[in-house]
């Protein structure tokens, strides 16, 4: 009788434990899923009105060009979407990434997706990444997020 009894308290501490558990990732965490083998950013809201997904990758073309898409997605057809490219580059004494002022635009009309891709011309000896714009805008609503890659260094 008295391993029943322990028996039962063990299962009743786990079943309590089960619902007062609490993880430590804070909401802005999990809104970004990163897949570092692929250099690639996904955001996933769920606290917009229109835009679904974005998402970002980065890729080495060759030693001297880098290659990027985006696309961004929405729950419903609006009447403008798009996504925007922004190559930036690592500057070297202070650290901090800065726009190179190449970039890319990629919009839609009426519709609930675009996407994307485009070839950068770089120098090596340089880190490089990606800073995307996901916009959507429906009678007048305009809804910005975005998306930074990984670094690549060339």
């Amino acid at each position: 009788m008295k391993n029943v009894k322990k028996y039962v308290l063990i299962l009743f501490l786990a079943f309590i434990g089960f619902f007062f558990y609490t993880s430590d990732i804070s909401a802005n965490e999990r809104e970004v899923t990163v897949k570092p083998e692929i250099k690639e950013d996904l955001i996933q809201v769920q606290s917009t009105k229109y835009i679904k997904e974005g998402n970002a990758s980065i890729r080495r073309v060759n030693s001297r060009t880098m290659g990027s898409s985006c696309n961004t997605s929405s729950y419903s057809s609006v009447q403008q979407i798009s996504c925007t490219i922004n190559l930036q580059v690592k500057n070297k004494s202070t650290g901090r990434w800065t726009d190179t002022g190449q970039s890319k635009k990629f919009l839609n009309y009426y519709s609930s997706y675009v996407s994307g891709s485009v070839n950068f011309a770089v120098q090596t000896g340089y880190d490089y990444r990606i800073r995307t714009l996901h916009t959507t805008s429906q009678y007048g609503i305009k809804e910005q997020l975005s998306a930074v890659t990984g670094q690549i260094k060339f």
